[in-house]
Parts: structure tokens; C-alpha cells; sequence
């Protein structure tokens, strides 16, 4: 799943459209005002007062093609270049009022407010791990800087959030935060123990584990139970051990 970098870099990629009239597709008939991100939602306002939200979902897209040449279910055309969206799970165009997300603080946004999001944090019961994919929580964090922010704190990833303290809740938006915007600044996320089952952790060679996690939406886990030690008694499900 696409997480915050790649939004930032996808509005990066079609700036080149702002300022610019809207000849077809979403936003026809109005000027593109600005693009913004929030989270791994992609926002692009028109001067009329209506955006268009994209959620890339899996395994969404959005490039830059030349004016007339764009080709795909979605592809807002204007003079400088055409936009064009595919494999996205969401693609609407609502008025700027109307754009209620539901978000947590962005990890990527100007002024992070840590208050609401420890306030967010601490009305979760659920693993640590599970927190960290909460986008009502914290927006931007996917499956790759979950796992391996977890990995670099030496974190229990099946700990409760009640467990973990304050500083310990921050310090993982942090190194998740740093993640992100190196992702920003190469173009690519780098990762230690993401997609690593059975191979040597780097940091004490122990082999990574993996398994499914979370209730809403199963995403597969990755951890080192030699250097992020499971608590005793459960195993990584979260199950009383036989």
C-alpha cells in the first residue's frame, strides 16, 4: 500500500497542473487552485470550491502525461499536461466544505500535533502494531514503516497501547516521521525487516517472523522476536499460549 511519501511525491509529480484550466474529466470547467496531501489522501482543489479526493487503496497510481495523450478511467485533461488516475480504491469529487477525512494528525504536515495524537492513542485497546496503521490516529503510515519502526525501537509490536508510555508512543511517530520524509527525499522507502520472513535480523540474526494482524483490515506483520521480545505468555496473535 502506498504510504504518505508517495502521496507527497505524487502531488509533487502533477504540480505542474496548478493554475490551470480543467478542460475534462473531474474538476471540468474550473481552474486547478492547489494539491494538497493529508495522510495517503491526495486532494486537489479547484478555484470553484470543489476537490477532488483520490485514496490510492493498494495499489493506485497518479502520473503526469502530456496534454491529450493521458489514457485510463480517470484523466482530468488541461492545457499544460493531463492527470491520469488508476487502481485507486477512490476517485470523488466533493465540495471543499464537505471533505470530512477523519484523520489523526499527518506525520508529513506542517505543525505535528502530538497532543491530539496521543489524545487519539490512548482511546485505542489494541496492539501497538495495530495503532500504527490507524489512520484515525495517525495519517500516513503504512505496512512498511509500521514494521520497521517498530523493529528500530526494539519494540514489542503485540504490546497494548496501555502498556506503552507517552514517550515511548511518541518516539515511534518520530522514527516513523524520519522514515517518511527520507522516503520524500530519495523517492523510495528503505526497510530492514519488511517482506524478511525467515531471514537473519541485521541487527542480532535472530530470523523475522511474520504473521497477520488486526481485526478491520488483516495486514501481514513482520518483527524479530529476538531483539522486539513478545510478552510472555502470548503468542504473536495475541492468544493465551497453550
Amino acid at each position: 500500500m502506498p504510504e504518505g511519501h508517495s502521496l507527497v511525491l505524487a502531488a509533487r509529480r502533477i504540480r505542474p497542473v496548478v493554475g490551470q484550466r480543467v478542460t475534462s474529466g473531474p474538476l471540468a470547467g474550473t481552474d486547478v487552485a492547489s494539491i494538497e496531501t493529508r495522510g495517503k489522501h491526495l486532494l486537489v482543489h479547484g478555484a470553484d470550491g470543489r476537490s477532488l479526493h483520490v485514496h490510492l487503496g493498494m495499489n493506485g497510481r497518479v502520473r503526469l502525461a502530456a496534454a491529450g495523450a493521458g489514457r485510463g478511467r480517470h484523466v482530468m485533461r488541461t492545457p499544460a499536461a493531463d492527470v491520469v488516475i488508476f487502481g485507486t480504491s477512490r476517485v470523488e469529487v466533493r465540495r471543499r466544505g464537505d471533505l470530512h477525512l477523519g484523520l489523526g494528525p499527518d506525520l508529513l504536515g506542517e505543525g505535528f500535533d502530538t497532543t491530539a495524537y496521543l489524545r487519539r492513542a490512548r482511546a485505542v485497546d489494541r496492539p501497538v502494531a495495530e495503532l500504527l496503521l490507524d489512520q484515525r490516529v495517525l495519517a500516513g503510515i503504512g505496512n512498511v514503516v509500521r514494521a520497521d519502526a517498530l523493529w528500530r525501537l526494539r519494540q514489542d509490536p503485540f504490546a497494548p497501547v496501555a502498556a506503552l508510555s507517552d514517550r515511548r508512543l511518541l518516539e515511534l511517530a518520530v522514527v516513523a516521521r524520519r522514515m517518511l520524509r527520507a522516503g520524500v527525499e530519495s523517492g523510495r522507502l528503505t526497510h530492514d525487516v519488511y517482506g524478511a520472513t525467515g531471514r537473519p535480523c541485521p541487527r542480532c540474526r535472530t530470523p523475522i517472523e511474520s504473521c497477520m494482524q488486526g481485526s478491520e483490515v488483516p495486514r501481514r506483520l513482520y518483527w524479530c522476536p529476538g531483539c522486539q521480545r513478545t510478552r510472555r505468555g502470548l503468542t504473536p496473535s495475541g492468544a493465551a499460549a497453550a
